[in-house]
């Protein structure tokens, strides 16, 4: 049986259901209309992720100039409902209400609101309201092919594909002052790609712009990389413990302020962890995501002919143990056992996932 979507009624219908002495107000394109009985939010059509508009099946944003007097109508279980609407060429698109999720604490400031509709959409009715636009070109997975044999080419290879290049200055470009002159080969040629790719130096987790050298119990150490909330860091022995060693082995330390921190030493060296990072945090930063429940391992046999596996040992394995996989402006993270399994995907375009539907996995979510 087909989805029919709601009928179409007109801006002034729309607005009327605020109810008497209303007033208009102007959030970026969204039309807001306050009256006696309830606020009407009006926005464009369209696919603009984090900005004014339908994001996906429950999520509505509002963004723009500060309007204070609106700042009590968007509380969180507000006295008046919210009602949505999307104004399409024919008339305005009913979506029914919502609560308001997010907005600034102060009336000041109210310039934003986070909107979650009480009823998700229907692909259909999303489909109408947000457009998925065609991805365009995207990075393919060819660097795959160097990470056993060369994985600081393969890292150059993804990093310079998969994070587009951004307007700097030359002399920005160029400068190192303040790095580090006696780096290893893998972590000098980290740096030279966040000169030239300067969104690795934004991850959550960071990797540090000047390593520091400390010592322990366990010896002197260089930390080139931290967790974002300061509970674990990423080292390399320093000095090397072996003279000319090129490519060291990697230490994760918890709780690296206390007396005696724990540590795990990594199952890659270096060069390929330093891959295995870089991916982790670029499926972190990425602008779409999509996640699974815990499903049976044999409901992801579809994906084995579409999926690249990258040949490196699970990351974090003491935690989520996510084995990577790749396809062309994709990537994916499995984390599971031989019976169970949860997979995540992460993509620079929204039409890059929306093909995932076809394998009718529950999702937690989905930005397809």
């Amino acid at each position: 049986m087909s989805q029919t979507l709601p009928p179409l009624i007109t801006e002034a219908a729309a607005l009327s259901v605020a109810g008497e002495r209303i007033r208009r107000y102007e959030m970026g394109p969204a039309l807001i209309g306050a009256g006696a009985n309830a606020t009407v939010v009006i926005v464009a059509p369209g696919d603009d992720h984090g900005v004014s508009g339908v994001q996906d099946s429950t999520k509505v944003l509002l963004r723009g100039d500060r309007i204070p007097e609106l700042h009590p109508r968007f509380e969180f279980r507000g006295p008046l409902p919210i009602h949505v609407f999307v104004r399409l060429d024919q008339g305005c698109l009913p979506l029914g209400t919502a609560l308001c999720r997010g907005r600034p604490s102060a009336p000041a400031g109210f310039d934003h609101a986070d909107l979650e509709l009480d009823k998700p959409l229907t692909r259909r009715l999303l489909d109408a309201v947000r457009p998925v636009p065609a991805p365009g070109p995207v990075p393919g997975t060819d660097w795959v092919d160097h990470v056993e044999t060369d994985p600081i080419r393969a890292l150059e290879s993804f990093i310079l594909g998969w994070f587009p290049a951004e307007a700097t200055e030359p002399a920005e470009e160029e400068s190192t002052a303040g790095e580090p002159e006696d780096l290893p080969e893998a972590l000098a040629a980290f740096h030279r790609l966040a000169r030239l790719r300067p969104a690795v130096h934004r991850f959550r987790n960071p990797v540090l712009k000047q390593p520091r050298r400390t010592s322990g119990p366990r010896g002197g150490r260089m930390v080139f990389a931290v967790d974002g909330e300061g509970v674990r860091d990423w080292s390399i022995p320093w000095p090397p413990q072996e003279p000319g060693e090129a490519d060291p082995r990697v230490r994760l330390t918890e709780d690296p302020f206390f007396e005696d921190p724990g540590t795990v030493l990594e199952e890659e060296p270096l060069s390929r962890f330093l891959l295995q990072y870089t991916l982790y945090e670029a499926m972190n930063a990425a602008s779409y995501h999509a996640w699974t429940y815990c499903m049976p391992t044999a409901r992801l046999a579809p994906l084995r002919s579409m999926l690249r596996p990258v040949p490196l040992s699970p990351f974090l394995p003491t935690y989520t143990a996510e084995k990577f996989f790749v396809a062309p402006g994709l990537l994916t993270t499995v984390s599971g056992d031989e019976n169970e399994a949860v997979v995540a995907f992460a993509a620079l375009h929204r039409a890059t996932l929306t093909p995932l539907l076809d394998h009718g996995f529950r999702w937690f979510r989905f930005d397809g």
